[in-house]
């Protein structure tokens, strides 16, 4: 298996929204749901079926709001089992902490079924109307949804400069660094050192054991391949992934505390924006 890195997996709006919903979160439901709809007739316009795929609010785990803002005992706990969350959804392939479940795009029966022509055909009618709804809905200009997907790649980088220039955070980047015995003291990357570490490490093990032809990435993106481990044998790799992580915690938990309210309402702000809405 592989994904592209970064890529975002989308899956009409339904039932209530608690009363933890922001208003900006709310606009950003009613634009996805916006831009399926668009979606759906344009296409029909085009001949062709599209079916919207329904706007999915995130399902927030136990502890994950408070992991994601930097709270020390919700990190603790979760590192203690999880690590940096890259072997674990091998070793607990039920959990849904690690394996959250995801709704299927609802036109992927009718592309199975299409052959390569008529596929091509549907793809590049869709980017059309994908565009067309981005700009209508999102005031984005892009000519598929993979440049959206590069687009909102840019902008969640973007959001996270501004921490790379914060004294506080720079000062506590560097004491986290020292701990740790790197040399890479950006704060942006140091949130991201261990769980990048160990995602390069288990792409390259199911490269060693992939069969046939490696994927190859779309334009401006990075294929992660995904081993396919047993739990058994994944174990070992995510024992030593839970301890590297549990001193990464406790190199960084001054960092942490401070870095990541910031990076996460920041990401936030973004996720609204492209009304990325299973992130919200």
């Amino acid at each position: 298996m592989f994904i592209a890195a970064k890529a975002v997996a989308v899956t009409l709006l339904v039932g209530s929204f608690g009363a933890l919903t922001s208003p900006e979160t709310q606009a950003a439901y009613e634009k996805k749901a916006a831009v399926e709809e668009t979606r759906v007739a344009c296409m029909k316009e085009q001949g062709l079926t599209y079916l919207a795929q329904p706007v999915v609010k995130r399902t927030w785990q136990p502890g994950e709001r408070e992991r994601l803002t930097g709270g020390y005992e919700a990190l603790r706990a979760y590192r203690a089992k999880y690590g940096f969350g890259v072997w674990s959804p091998l070793v607990y392939p039920r959990d849904a902490v690690v394996n959250p479940v995801s709704g299927e795009n609802p036109n992927n029966g009718n592309m199975m079924a299409m052959s390569q022509d008529e596929l091509k055909k549907w793809r590049a009618a869709d980017d059309r109307c994908f565009a067309k709804a981005a700009e209508q809905h999102l005031g984005k200009t892009v000519t598929s949804y993979d440049g959206y997907l590069t687009q909102l790649d840019a902008a969640l980088d973007a959001s996270l400069a501004p921490l790379d220039r914060d004294e506080q955070l720079t000062r506590l980047g560097r004491r986290f660094a020292k701990c740790l015995g790197v040399s890479q003291a950006k704060p942006s990357v140091l949130a991201e050192l261990g769980r990048t570490r160990y995602t390069k490490q288990a792409s390259e093990v199911a490269r060693k054991n992939w069969k046939g032809e490696l994927p190859k990435a779309p334009e401006g993106r990075t294929i992660i391949l995904k081993p396919q481990l047993k739990p058994a044998e994944a174990k070992p790799y995510l024992d030593k992934e839970i301890t590297s992580a549990l001193k990464d915690l406790e190199c960084g938990k001054s960092f942490y505390a401070a870095y990541s309210p910031k990076a996460w309402a920041a990401k936030e702000r973004v996720y609204q924006e492209f009304a990325v809405d299973f992130a919200l």
